[in-house]
């Protein structure tokens, strides 16, 4: 019950935040991406997912959706490497690790971040067919 509740948190703090939630198409899937501060999100939820909060850190979430009529979309496993990099060239890799709860697929990691730094993401993603998909964003990320 606990573990339902706190899935529903996190997604429902993520709906909350939809407006910051961007998605780029690709064959027949989309790429739903989202970067906050770790602040932004719940207490209870944070320690479910062992995600430190931090003013300092900055969190991650991708998803990866096969695109249906009339419907959402149906989510689906992907290898995804996500990398951070700064206006001035310094790269890291994000270290993502799988969530699933109940239909839901989705990848979440953690990351230190400067105040008011420009960062680049490069997102590498493989999908069981074989679709393979390379996606660039830029985001402005702040301290808290």
């Amino acid at each position: 019950m606990l573990k339902r509740l706190a899935a529903g948190a996190l997604l429902f703090t993520l709906s909350l935040l939809a407006w910051a939630e961007q998605k780029v198409e690709f064959s027949h899937y989309e790429l739903h991406y989202i970067v906050l501060n770790t602040t932004e999100i719940p207490p209870q939820v944070a320690e479910r997912y062992n995600i430190t909060r931090s003013g300092k850190q900055a969190f991650i979430n991708l998803s990866v959706l096969q695109k249906t009529i009339g419907d959402y979309g149906t989510p689906v496993a992907a290898t995804i490497t996500a990398r951070q990099r700064s206006l001035v060239g310094q790269t890291s890799l994000i270290s993502l690790r799988e969530v699933r709860e109940g239909d839901a697929i989705y990848y979440i990691g953690t990351f230190r971040i400067f105040d008011q730094e420009t960062l680049w993401f490069d997102i590498e993603l493989e999908l069981n067919d074989g679709t393979t998909f390379d996606y660039s964003f830029a985001q402005k990320v702040w301290q808290e």
